[in-house]
């Protein structure tokens, strides 16, 4: 279980976020929503412990306290937030980012090029993208793409995942949305998202709608 208790984060002396407190819960996909600039991503970011802002209250994953743990080891214990901008990486080629974060989380070296070979087929991914820094001139959607990569080949137990549908394809879209569905068991998941009609494609659990005031959770019958 994920407890987030009494969470309040400021930024530049200004509150985004103040005492709110909820639990996810295992095997469950949950929808947040908000009006634009409510705190959705900065939510996101604090569970990653991101150093973008000063937040008191604690955020417990599988007993571990986030807070007092730095990004890196957050990744490693099976925590993946799908950026809402990609971050470029100059002078890192995608393909050997790729290929560490799958020997750092999997045992089966033999099949990473298995792996993104099937993958890129079905998402029509441009190969030579592979082979270049990455997301340097990358169009939106090929940014989204690699992002997805990314989350196949670490295969996390908390997901977390900031408008993956922003900018792609609709085949692309919906090979994401299948991938989401198949794979919840045992996971916790969190889609921000924009797509009012993502419900007719993902099976969402929980809406989490968060507000000035308090943050909601309604369950999906």
């Amino acid at each position: 279980m994920i407890k987030i208790k009494n969470l309040t984060v400021i930024k530049n002396n200004v509150y985004i976020l103040k005492n709110i407190s909820f639990f996810l819960e295992q095997s469950n996909i949950y929808a947040l929503n908000g009006k634009n600039g409510i705190g959705k991503t900065t939510l996101a970011k604090c569970i990653l412990n991101s150093s973008e802002y000063f937040f008191c209250g604690n955020i417990f994953f599988n007993k571990v306290n986030i807070k007092n743990y730095l990004t890196e080891f957050l990744s490693r214990i099976g925590i993946f937030y799908s950026h809402q901008l990609s971050i470029n990486l100059n002078n890192i080629k995608n393909i050997f980012l790729l290929k560490t974060c799958f020997n750092i989380f999997n045992n089966y070296k033999n099949i990473f090029f298995k792996i993104i070979n099937y993958y890129s087929k079905i998402l029509n991914y441009n190969k030579k993208l592979l082979y270049k820094n990455t997301n340097i001139n990358y169009s939106g959607g090929e940014r989204k793409k690699t992002e997805f990569l990314f989350l196949v080949i670490n295969n996390p137990i908390f997901i977390i995942l900031d408008e993956i549908d922003s900018g792609l394809d609709y085949d692309s879209t919906i090979i994401i949305y299948n991938y989401i569905n198949k794979n919840k068991n045992n996971k916790y998941i969190i889609i921000i998202s924009h797509n009012k009609n993502i419900s007719f494609f993902i099976n969402i659990n929980y809406f989490i709608l968060l507000t000035k005031k308090k943050i909601l959770i309604y369950k999906c019958i």
